[in-house]
């Protein structure tokens, strides 16, 4: 439910930002709820991404590394 919100509301606000600058009316207000549903469907996105791995390139890894050192 919650993973289908996310998705939802970004492409529910690209939808009224493509429909309010297709359309000769300039609505602010639609304009403004387009935008506030696309940033907050990014945000959720991008908030589940997660972090970064923690990864050493000099780390050993293996017992055979060890021995060599």
């Amino acid at each position: 439910m919650k993973q289908s919100f996310k998705y939802l509301s970004f492409v529910v606000g690209v939808i009224l930002l493509v429909y309010n600058e297709v359309i000769d009316e300039t609505n602010n207000i639609l304009s403004i709820t387009g935008l506030v549903f696309l940033i907050i469907g990014l945000y959720m996105i991008s908030k589940g991404i997660g972090d970064k791995p923690e990864y050493d390139p000099y780390a050993i890894e293996s017992e055979e590394e060890k021995n060599d050192i």
